[in-house]
């Protein structure tokens, strides 16, 4: 029986001659089979999509609108206001119509119990608009204020990065007193000169605020303002009348007063006193005669009318004139006790005068 050479030299790693050639013995476990190619592909897509799925994960967290807005809550923890207001654009915002001379890391620094500390909450998401709750701590006691933040295309895939909307910060408004400027210094530090109504938005803090006039009648005192995060004014400075006010004002009112008693007519105008000449006589002589001066007080200032005037007491007076009516009769005419009263405001001209405005009766 013939045997087969190559039977039991599959094992081997030994050559078997054929036909005077060396051929290469290939063992069974290193015999070549045909690749699974299908395999190959269906496992690069499993990755590949298990990347593409972590990915969306990671980058979704990482563009979270809380984690967009870390940056900025940092920012104002750290005392870095400029760097804040110019994520969410409030510096730029403040250039309609609002000062942001206060938005300013140095003047920053003069408020105290700004924000030391914070905590994320809950995060509601509608239409591209996120707002996020976060919790602060100033001056020792928790503040719970929300921010907004709109969708912004990111350029990267389908996701969406958030830009933070400004902030409702607060604001601190200085009147305009139409009779010279004032000097304005927060934390007892002069931070200008102040010559119309302007409205400063500041950082979130309490801020010791004192104006001067540089006229020398009047006073704004404002011990401390609490700026909240609600964005409403949270102080609008008045101004009190100084001794030397008090005198300008009073001779103002005293003036007026004068004038209506020296007035020749039965119903001077502007004046409280008059007389009822509703049959048309003919008034000649008029006297008026002040008995009794009216008593008056200055309370609240008013931005369009000035310091109001309000009567505590009537003063009284008496008129004396001589008629003539159309039917031919004369004689004299007298009234006792007319009442005069001063309600009405008094407001210094940029030539330094005062002048009383009376309430139109």
């Amino acid at each position: 029986m013939h045997e087969d050479p190559t039977v039991g030299a599959a094992d081997t790693a030994e050559p078997v001659t054929r036909g005077g050639r060396v051929a290469p013995v290939v063992s069974p476990s290193h015999r070549l089979r045909p690749v699974a190619f299908g395999g190959v592909i269906a496992a690069t897509v499993v990755v590949a999509a298990a990347w593409v799925v972590g990915a969306s994960v990671s980058l979704t967290a990482a563009t979270a609108p809380s984690v967009m807005l870390q940056p900025y809550l940092d920012a104002l923890e750290d005392g870095h206001l400029e760097r804040a207001v110019a994520m969410d654009g409030t510096a730029a915002a403040a250039q309609l119509g609002y000062s942001a001379d206060l938005l300013t890391d140095e003047r920053y620094a003069l408020a105290t119990d700004r924000p030391t500390a914070y905590r994320v909450g809950a995060t509601r998401t509608e239409n591209g608009v996120a707002t996020v709750d976060v919790a602060f701590e100033r001056g020792g006691e928790g503040q719970t204020t929300a921010f907004t933040l709109r969708a912004q295309p990111s350029g990267f895939l389908w996701f969406s990065a958030w830009r933070i909307e400004p902030a409702s910060l607060p604001t601190i408004t200085v009147p305009t007193v139409r009779f010279g400027a004032l000097d304005l210094s927060v934390g007892g530090e002069h931070v200008g000169t102040v010559d119309e109504t302007t409205v400063y938005v500041v950082g979130p803090g309490k801020y010791d605020i004192a104006a001067d006039s540089t006229t020398g009648f009047f006073d704004f005192e404002v011990p401390s303002v609490e700026a909240e995060w609600d964005g409403r004014p949270t102080a609008y400075l008045y101004p009190t009348l100084t001794a030397l006010g008090q005198e300008g004002a009073t001779a103002a009112v005293r003036a007026y007063v004068d004038a209506c008693i020296a007035s020749t007519s039965s119903e001077p105008a502007g004046c409280s006193i008059a007389i009822d000449n509703s049959e048309g006589d003919e008034m000649s002589g008029v006297t008026w005669l002040l008995t009794r001066g009216p008593e008056f007080e200055f309370s609240e200032y008013s931005a369009t009318a000035g310091f109001l005037v309000t009567t505590t007491r009537r003063g009284s007076a008496d008129f004396l004139a001589a008629f003539a009516s159309a039917s031919g009769e004369y004689g004299i005419v007298t009234a006792e006790d007319c009442e005069v009263w001063v309600d009405g405001a008094v407001v210094l001209s940029t030539d330094g005068t005062w002048t009383f405005d009376p309430y139109t009766w």
